[in-house]
């Protein structure tokens, strides 16, 4: 009797300790929640001391480190301390008279399921009389996640303040928008940045950044700018040749950290091993434009090779002086085949209207002759041969002579014993067949408009929204109209542009130099081009 008194209770005590949430169901993605302060926010005579912050659930104690930031910057730090759905911020007691301070909580804080806050939070107190009640909100436009920094002025504005810790920070929610509150009366200067860099010091080379329109933002008391809008981007680095792979003994590919066009390489030449130097020929890959395939008339010896650029140049600037790589040139010679590298299967086109597109037909090794009858093209129960355009000794720009037909299936065909490889064996198949399907024919469509806007050039912007983006652009007439003609059907962005440069296109601005961006207004909504529709959008009012 004892026995089984004895094991009811352990399987009660066992079965109380078992009780779990069920498992399954959906993840959890609620971000959490700010509950309160204490004291509370906006509190006065503020003397320093612990401050509770509450939230809706525990917080994850490891994301709490990069999360917090108090402005403006305390001499002497504030400890925190963590207590499961609490965070205790503990102040120093020698704070500024007649000052409002700021807990800015940011988007790095997360909760026990790493779910993050959803915007940032900002909480504020005074060690006198009032609160600071002046705000600067806006958004930062664009694909990824920002921030914006925000410095006040003390002594007039100069550039070298872009590279200072700045005083306030918020980080933009997953829309971009932002919001500065608890601002006193002052001039502030302001500066959109990637959200991985919030609060750090700025390194144009590395960090994508965007200066505003205007360059200082003066606010009075209890005074409101907004929809301050600012777009990012990435300063293009100095050229670098970055490195070079030598693949058989008379081609390689070198490579530099940016996309090039319309430049000229001067004495590109080849050293190897037993010093014989040799021009290179040089071709541009399409398909990454940060590389180029060389190409030497005779083989090189095997062993060590140095690769020299006396100078690149666009126009008539000098991009790059003394370029130099080193190879190793592979002492076995190349037996192997030809592989076709793109497209890997069937390409499906919409037909354009000028008969196109042209489909590369890309080879993994340069082709330095084509005899005749190399390439066939079948249609329907048609077969004829084909002229090519090839645009380097790798690839080919394919189109049929008389443009794509819509709804049709094409094969492209190539004699493999036609071509000859710079070394090894053409392709291993005899006959290699790449199949077109033509889908129905691209619609095309027009847009017309009113602005609001009287200022220098305004220019009109639109970007279609899909993996490969097109940009057109549209001038606006003394009527303050603008007219897109023969746009590709899909949803496109407006964005309107003061051309202050006149360059045809938005320019962003920098720090050092400081230049601010030029202006534009971003159309809240999503355009839709239609086949043989001319849609007019009437009065599109900007805000400004």
């Amino acid at each position: 009797m004892t026995f089984i008194v004895l094991w009811m209770i352990s399987f009660f005590i066992y079965s109380c300790a078992a009780v779990a949430p069920p498992d399954g169901g959906p993840k959890d993605e609620t971000p959490p929640q700010f509950i309160m302060a204490d004291p509370k926010a906006g509190s006065l005579h503020f003397n320093g001391g612990k401050v509770s912050i509450k939230f809706s659930e525990y917080i994850d104690e490891k994301s709490i480190k990069n999360a917090i930031k108090v402005s403006p910057r305390l001499d002497s730090p504030v400890e925190t301390i963590y207590a499961d759905d609490e965070i205790i911020l503990d102040f120093p007691s020698d704070l500024l008279e007649d000052q409002t301070y700021v807990i800015t909580i940011n988007r790095n804080l997360k909760d026990e399921r790493s779910v993050a806050l959803g915007q940032s939070i900002q909480i504020a107190f005074s060690t006198g009389d009032i609160i600071d009640e002046s705000s600067i909100s806006g958004r930062v436009f664009g694909e990824d996640g920002y921030a914006v920094h925000l410095w006040k002025l003390a002594h007039g504005f100069q550039d070298s303040i872009f590279f200072t810790e700045p005083l306030y920070v918020s980080e933009a929610d997953d829309d971009g928008y932002f919001n500065f509150k608890y601002l006193a009366p002052g001039d502030y200067v302001l500066l959109g940045i990637e959200r991985s860099a919030a609060g750090a010091k700025l390194i144009p080379q590395r960090m994508a950044y965007g200066v505003s329109a205007k360059t200082i933002y003066s606010l009075g008391k209890n005074h409101s700018i907004e929809k301050v809008s600012l777009r990012t981007k990435r300063e293009t680095p100095s050229l670098k040749l970055t490195h070079g792979e030598w693949i058989g003994k008379r081609w390689g590919w070198m490579y530099f950290n940016q996309e090039l066009s319309d430049i000229t390489f001067n004495g590109l030449t080849i050293i190897d091993s037993k010093e014989t130097m040799q021009l290179l020929d040089f071709y541009q890959d399409e398909q990454d434009k940060k590389r180029f395939l060389l190409m030497a008339p005779d083989t090189l010896n095997s062993g060590k090779a140095i690769l020299n650029i006396e100078s690149v140049l666009f126009k008539e600037d000098t991009l790059l002086f003394n370029g130099k790589i080193n190879f190793r040139v592979p002492t076995k010679i190349d037996t192997t085949h030809v592989k076709k590298i793109q497209p890997e299967s069937t390409v499906k086109i919409r037909l354009e209207k000028d008969g196109g597109p042209t489909i590369p037909i890309v080879f993994g090794k340069p082709i330095i002759d084509v005899s005749d009858s190399a390439f066939f093209m079948a249609a329907d129960s048609d077969t004829v041969m084909v002229d090519v355009d090839w645009i380097n000794p790798i690839e080919i720009d394919f189109i049929p002579p008389k443009g794509w037909i819509e709804k049709t299936k094409y094969t492209f065909i190539i004699i493999a014993d036609k071509l000859t490889p710079i070394e090894g064996k053409s392709l291993k198949d005899s006959v290699t067949y790449i199949r077109f399907d033509s889908e129905k024919k691209m619609g095309y469509g027009g847009l017309s408009g009113l602005v609001d806007l009287e200022g220098p050039h305004p220019l009109i912007e639109l970007i279609a929204l899909k993996k490969a983006p097109e940009i057109f652009h549209s001038t606006v007439n003394s009527g303050l109209q603008f007219q897109f003609k023969n746009i590709p059907e899909g949803p496109y962005r407006l964005t309107i542009i003061l051309d202050r440069d006149q360059n045809g296109e938005y320019s962003y601005g920098s720090v050092q130099p400081y230049q601010p961006s030029e202006w534009f207004y971003m159309h809240p909504d999503t355009l839709d081009i239609r086949a043989n529709w001319d849609i007019d959008v009437g009065l599109i009012r900007t805000e400004r």
